[in-house]
């Protein structure tokens, strides 16, 4: 008996009429019937009145037919979830969930997946915004999510850290801003300079900005007079005069011809590399899935 065989048998039963049944099955009428007259000698018993398919091509059940109807449907029904269950088995193998920091640059995370899709084609891959880079560490070690784009430093165990980008930091001003016809900028130069800052929820940036300043002796803290949520609100802030603020070198400026990104110089006049920005994509170091390792494993800077 053929599953082939009980479609054939249900959509007869349930269309009560041969022809109709043929073309709602995509099969000629007489296949139909020769596949109706198989199952019925495998079974040893008429499924439908003889006489009344012989005559009129109408269909009436036989008080085997409407038996084995319920079982027929059943099992067809059984095999159409099987097939269903293993379709979703092969999709979660190719579906990943990416936490983001939601200060990571939207180019960044278009890069990241123009790379995954490149290798692998039909992956899906569901994004999560997190509110800074710890949670999004934390997601990752918690299972949360499978892969993670974050910066370093790393404060949550059991995490594999690959780097993909790394950037300096710069200072935003306004073009009108005195220093801003300068090459680069010292420090030194910034210390009674007002301040416009993602906050210390947004975790590294913060906190970095505050270990340059050290590095020149002074602290910008009661100096921060806006805090903002994104880096769109960040440069609107700098556009309008309000302060400076510092940047990733990477944020984008072509759109924007009232500000400048200022690179930071030492004293000798090189570039200021003690403090950088080092992202990295982070997943569980133990056990991980074979795709999310294959993921990461495509990821170079």
């Amino acid at each position: 008996m053929e599953l082939r065989q009980l479609r054939y048998f249900v959509g007869v039963a349930e269309a009560l009429h041969f022809g109709q049944a043929a073309r709602k099955l995509c099969v000629t009428q007489s296949a139909l019937s020769q596949q109706i007259k198989l199952l019925e000698a495998e079974l040893g018993t008429d499924l439908f009145v003889g006489i009344q398919r012989t005559k009129w091509h109408k269909v009436e059940l036989t008080e085997a037919g409407t038996l084995f109807l319920v079982d027929a449907q059943r099992i067809l029904h059984l095999s159409e979830q099987a097939v269903h269950n293993i379709q979703q088995v092969v999709a979660k193998q190719q579906r990943v969930r990416l936490g983001v920091f939601k200060l990571i640059l939207p180019e960044r995370i278009v890069g990241m997946l123009e790379l995954f899709s490149a290798h692998f084609p039909a992956l899906d891959v569901k994004i999560v915004e997190l509110a800074n880079t710890v949670q999004v560490q934390e997601w990752v070690a918690n299972e949360q999510i499978d892969l993670g784009m974050t910066v370093l430093p790393l404060v949550c165990e059991g995490l594999l850290a690959t780097p993909y980008a790394e950037a300096d930091y710069t200072i935003l001003m306004n073009r009108d801003h005195p220093l801003a016809n300068q090459t680069g900028v010292l420090l030194e130069q910034l210390q009674n300079e007002k301040w416009v800052d993602v906050g210390r929820d947004a975790g590294v940036f913060f906190v970095q900005a505050e270990d340059i300043c050290r590095l020149a002796n002074f602290s910008r803290s009661s100096n921060i007079v806006q805090q903002v949520p994104s880096f769109d609100l960040l440069k609107s802030m700098v556009r309008l005069g309000k302060g400076i603020a510092f940047i990733p070198a990477s944020l984008d400026l072509q759109q924007e011809p009232n500000l400048v990104s200022m690179p930071i110089i030492n004293a000798d006049g090189t570039s200021f590399k003690q403090i950088v920005i080092r992202h990295v994509l982070v997943h569980k170091s133990e056990q991980p899935k074979p795709l999310v390792e294959a993921l990461a494993g495509l990821v170079n800077y």
